[in-house]
């Protein structure tokens, strides 16, 4: 005899499957796990209202459909991670047209912070929670269509759906997060909306580089002063801010004076606002080089194929050799070319021979000294050198030693009879990592300080610059975008235009907000160094 209810069991599995796939959605990873996912999803409700539709349709158009709300799941999942990562670590919304292209850039990341055999793991782990995601959510699919074939089931869930979301709605709770499809509808339409803006800047940029063309490339004020720009790689305003970093940056600090003092070194000091926030360096030299806030990578590709002069053929126009290090561009960059270099070194360049740090594929003091002997030794020119330092990149788990006799750095093999320095650190979760990016950047100062101390002559500019805050988990909430700025010679004749722009005397800056853009630099720099006349002759010492 059979049950007269047999017809609707498949109703409570329906709303299993709906309220499984409603909490494989509404987890906010990487995040905290809140009793919020247990809360109905309006996604999952709209796309199995879908597929009620298509059961009134024949066997072939429930498969198809079920086949294509199941991808669509799947991509609301990924496009919910983003949604929750780029904030909690960039500072900024997710941006689904720019973003999607960084998928190498953390693969990379990911791959080469690791030591050695825990990507493995990781990836190994990533695959498995993958594989068990899509076999889960396709299994839960597979059983709603077969409840959804039932008319009466397809009846009953939709009006008792409507009954929970309108009692919710009316009891005062929402959904676990905004509907996935409305953001995804939002950044589909905001795609019109950033071609647009990239036009006008391209508009922006031609009109620029008209108006510079008419102007001059004199940089006559330097008379023929070295000038050395280190980029430090997340060195942010926070260091100064956050009462938890300031006391060990002070001391760093104080540790870079005391060994710069002796000979004869001032500095000034000021704070710009970069155009980028725990990520995207290439935003921030594109920036500074080019006088113009470079905003977005559509931007930047503007930029590298614009007639624009860059900083560089400003200084080459004048008679330098102008050369720029950047041990971390391990792929072929031949955009590069916009930045008008004489010379550019690569990680290939280098053929270092120690190990890998982390991200970083070299340390930095082994990159100051590798440049300084073929660039130094036996130079006809002044000099215009841009480093690019990485030793201080997140994640900061893996660190190189400071190498106090700099004629043992050779080739790099040394590294690999030296421990490196290790934190316990691993992706995604950055809390915890204060200490180590401390560290990293007193390795960066260390590392500077002792280079200038020990080879950098009287008569040279040094420009010091962070090039973004590090990851948002290691700075305060609404945390200005900007980056401390040194200016450091020991000759005070050259620091002289700087104070007068309100860089205030040290090496803590103090300025109040709003800062100025890192795209004011150069125009600055132009106008203070581009007649004698304007800082008086600056004699070699």
């Amino acid at each position: 005899m059979k049950i007269k209810m047999q017809p609707w069991r498949p109703l409570p599995a329906l709303f299993a499957a709906f309220l499984f796939l409603s909490a494989l959605l509404n987890v906010d990873y990487p995040g905290s796990l809140t009793w919020r996912v247990l809360l109905p999803s309006l996604d999952v409700f709209l796309l199995l209202a879908l597929l009620a539709l298509a059961t009134c349709c024949g066997k072939r158009a429930l498969f198809l459909t079920g086949l294509t709300v199941a991808v669509l799941f799947l991509a609301l999942r990924l496009f919910r991670i983003g949604d929750t990562a780029v904030p909690q670590y960039l500072n900024r919304p997710f941006n689904l047209y720019i973003d999607s292209g960084y998928l190498f850039g953390l693969y990379d990341l990911l791959e080469t912070s690791a030591r050695p055999g825990e990507f493995l793991l990781l990836a190994a782990a990533a695959l498995t929670v993958g594989l068990a995601v899509i076999a889960a959510s396709a299994y839960a699919w597979r059983a709603a269509a077969r409840a959804l074939v039932d008319q009466r089931v397809r009846i009953s869930f939709i009006v008792a759906s409507a009954l929970i979301f309108g009692a919710g709605w009316v009891g005062g709770w929402r959904p676990a997060g905004p509907p996935a499809m409305l953001r995804l509808g939002e950044e589909i339409f905001l795609i019109r909306e950033q071609l647009a803006q990239t036009r006008t800047f391209v508009a922006r940029l031609k009109q620029t580089a008209n108006e510079r063309a008419a102007g001059t490339f004199s940089l006559e004020g330097l008379a023929g002063t070295d000038v050395l720009l280190f980029m430090v790689e997340s060195y942010g305003r926070t260091v100064f801010t956050r009462p938890v970093y300031r006391p060990a940056m002070e001391a760093t600090l104080d540790g870079f004076s005391k060994r710069l003092d002796p000979h004869g070194f001032k500095a000034v000091s000021t704070y710009l606002l970069s155009p980028t926030y725990g990520g995207s360096s290439w935003l921030a030299h594109d920036t500074l080089e080019s006088g113009m806030r470079v905003a977005n990578d559509l931007e930047d590709a503007a930029l590298l194929r614009s007639s624009l002069p860059p900083m560089a053929t400003y200084f080459r126009k004048n008679g330098y050799r102008t050369v720029s290090a950047m041990p971390g561009t391990r792929f072929a960059f031949p955009q590069g070319a916009y930045f008008d270099y004489e010379q550019f070194y690569y990680a290939g360049h280098f053929h270092y021979r120690g190990p890998n740090f982390g991200w970083a594929s070299m340390p930095d003091q082994f990159v100051l000294d590798w440049v300084h002997r073929r660039e130094f030794t036996q130079r006809a020119q002044p000099l215009f050198i841009r480093y690019v330092l990485i030793s201080s990149h997140a994640a900061f788990n893996i660190q190189p030693p400071f190498v106090p006799d700099w004629d043992l750095i050779g080739d790099g093999h040394i590294y690999h009879d030296l421990p490196p320095v290790y934190y316990p650190i691993y992706w995604p979760n950055l809390e915890n990592a204060g200490e180590a990016y401390l560290r990293s950047l007193d390795y960066e100062f260390q590392t500077i300080g002792d280079y200038l101390a020990k080879y950098v002559g009287p008569n040279t500019l040094i420009i010091i610059m962070g090039d973004h805050q590090p990851n948002l988990q290691l700075t305060d909430t609404g945390e200005p975008w900007s980056v401390p700025v040194h200016v450091l010679s020991r000759n005070p004749r050259l620091l002289e235009p700087f104070r007068k722009r309100g860089y205030t005397p040290g090496l803590i800056p103090d300025q109040p907000l709003p800062h100025a853009g890192m795209e004011t630099f150069l125009p600055g720099f132009l106008e203070d160094f581009g007649r004698k006349s304007q800082i008086g002759i600056l004699e070699r010492q």
